[in-house]
């Protein structure tokens, strides 16, 4: 039992690192400025026809109309692709951050799910932070793992491909799951202002989330995601770690996890900025973020 609690507090550990990681080295969409409206006076400024003088306020009626019918048509104003609002914006940089997909008002289709899918599962950040879990794992390697899995190359390309192997079958499964079921596979924010609230509403929406109609539904796909990503070890883990109980640990922790992205996403608003200040270089390019989360 004490070497079970170990193992789980080593794991959350690990977790933990890598959400850390991965808000360090994500890419921060740079905020754009808010452009100002210049006021236009009401007489006399520039790019303005000249008031008009004393003796003409004596013009007659008949004449001003004549005038004002010779005068050209007011252009129309040009349209700027209805640029999103500065609270939109805000969340839409903000979710960028973890590379964690926020609502929007609009509703995705099977490409823009299939694009989210993709950014998440074969982007550079699902390529490069399987390593720091390997090499977490090489550092703190399990007592009952064979040599071949605790020491040299060949244990760290296993630990390597294990990680990558548990998280692209959580995401393959909780895409496929959420697109048969018309499941919308992004976070949708509290609006409560108390901690607490915001807290279990990001840990209740780990159960129920949202359909692409907005109904509550049951997260069948974070279910889903969650066993393929602890059974599939048993394909390939040594022996004493393949077994149904240990597949049931590993889900329980793939479980945990989402629910901890999405504790992260609902706070991100107020840590998301101390990120921004340090200014840490991009190792994302900015073309592989999914225009849903820009």
């Amino acid at each position: 039992m004490p070497l079970r609690t170990y193992r789980s507090k080593n794991l959350f550990r690990i977790a933990a690192i890598a959400l850390c990681l991965t808000a360090a080295y994500s890419p921060v969409v740079a905020s754009q400025e808010t452009k100002k409206n210049a006021g236009l006076s009401p007489c006399c400024s520039a790019g303005t026809p000249p008031c008009p003088s004393a003796p003409a306020t004596n013009e007659t009626p008949e004449a001003h109309g004549q005038r004002a019918a010779d005068l050209p048509d007011k252009p129309e104003p040009q349209d700027q692709s209805n640029p999103p609002s500065p609270s939109s914006q805000t969340q839409d940089e903000n979710s960028a951050l973890l590379f964690l997909p926020v609502a929007t008002p609009q509703r995705l289709s099977f490409s823009d799910k299939f694009t989210i899918y993709a950014h998440q599962t074969f982007g550079p950040p699902a390529l490069i932070f399987p390593a720091f879990a390997a090499g977490s794992g090489m550092a703190n390697p399990k007592n009952h793992y064979p040599r071949e899995w605790r020491e040299g190359a060949g244990a760290f390309g296993r630990l390597y491909g294990d990680s990558i192997a548990t998280v692209t079958s959580q995401r393959t499964a909780r895409f496929l799951t959420g697109v048969a079921l018309h499941e919308d596979p992004r976070y949708v924010r509290s609006r409560s202002t108390n901690p607490l609230a915001r807290t279990i509403h990001a840990l209740a929406f780990t159960f129920v989330d949202k359909t692409d109609s907005g109904r509550n539904t049951i997260a069948f796909s974070n279910f889903a995601g969650a066993a393929a990503g602890g059974f599939v070890g048993r394909a390939y883990l040594p022996p004493g770690y393949d077994d149904l109980t240990h597949a049931e640990q590993r889900m329980a922790i793939q479980f945990a996890g989402i629910a901890i992205q999405n504790i992260a996403a609902e706070f991100q608003p107020q840590w998301g900025p101390f990120v921004q200040k340090l200014h840490i270089q991009k190792i994302i390019p900015e073309w592989w973020v999914s225009q849903h989360q820009k």
